[in-house]
């Protein structure tokens, strides 16, 4: 049997570097941290190889993208996500003032905010999803944003903080399966969950469905509970440009479908697209940092 892919979105840099940051994020522009990437960048080209061949497979492989392009590709991903990794600590720092969002597609979600259902907001591994309680400002109905539960209890106390002045309570993904309980209580009693659905986490059931042009595997677990609760399910994305600006997109994902099986299937396959459709404006913010579409053991086998 193939190896579920866990859900791993351990924040790196240990107890020392991240309490650097949090503490001078508090006092300090992100700006200021910036030029830094630039003589860190190259060791982790150099070094961080497992993830840089997957990132170098994904612009070569998937896009098409000829060797020179896709090492440059790779390159600038690498230095966006720093910049993304450094902006996550301000906004757990509780500076999220510094920065400045469009938001597109409002609208869409406020009659869905409105109503006594629940709602799904499907995040992905694509900009910087952290930012998204910046733009669901709104007091109707509490969020249960779900995150990786492997965290420092240091981190994981600071983004609690400063997420709950926000009506924003953290449910960490839990080995004994716990967050699913919370999860379906949140949406039975009308309120937002919001959940990276683009890594298969805990279970092993799964969708697998045509990404980009290849055969890729996604989580059947949020799907399949919007489909039997017939909640409204949006894809939202937070992604960075120049500077200290984001824009932010909220998509509705529709269902079609007799069966929930069907409606289930669909919501996956139109969770895909919207990936797919943000990727085509911002390719070089794809963070999944391991072997996503399985193309090193799809050549192996060949």
């Amino acid at each position: 049997m193939a190896e579920v892919k866990q859900w791993r979105g351990k924040t790196s840099g240990g107890k020392f570097g991240q309490k650097f940051l949090l503490t001078t994020l508090k006092y300090v522009r992100v700006t200021a941290f910036y030029p830094w990437l630039l003589l860190i960048i190259p060791f982790c080209l150099l070094f961080a190889r497992k993830p840089n061949r997957a990132l170098y497979r994904y612009f070569h492989d998937i896009r098409g993208y000829n060797r020179w392009k896709a090492f440059r590709s790779t390159a600038r991903n690498a230095h966006t996500f720093g910049k993304v990794v450094i902006d996550k600590f301000a906004i757990w720092a509780g500076r999220s003032d510094q920065f400045t969002i469009d938001l597109h597609g409002g609208e869409v979600i406020e009659e869905a905010v409105s109503s006594n259902k629940g709602i799904i907001i499907a995040g992905s591994h694509i900009g910087n999803f952290e930012l998204l309680g910046a733009c669901l400002k709104q007091d109707k109905k509490p969020i249960n944003a779900i995150v990786f539960g492997g965290e420092s209890r240091m981190l994981q106390q600071s983004r609690s903080d400063v997420f709950g002045q926000k009506n924003i309570k953290l449910i960490p993904v839990a080995d004994d399966m716990s967050h699913l309980f919370a999860i379906k209580n949140a949406l039975d009693t009308g309120e937002i969950v919001t959940i990276l659905c683009d890594r298969i986490f805990g279970s092993p059931k799964k969708q697998t469905i045509k990404f980009i042009g290849h055969d890729a595997d996604f989580p059947a677990g949020p799907f399949r509970l919007a489909a039997l609760m017939d909640i409204p399910v949006f894809s939202a994305f937070v992604m960075k440009e120049k500077g200290r600006h984001y824009a932010c997109d909220i998509v509705p994902i529709h269902s079609t479908g007799e069966s929930e099986k069907d409606r289930m299937t669909s919501l996956v396959v139109n969770y895909a697209k919207s990936i797919e459709d943000k990727l085509k404006q911002y390719p070089e913010q794809w963070f999944n940092l391991y072997d996503f579409w399985n193309l090193e053991t799809s050549k192996e086998n060949q």
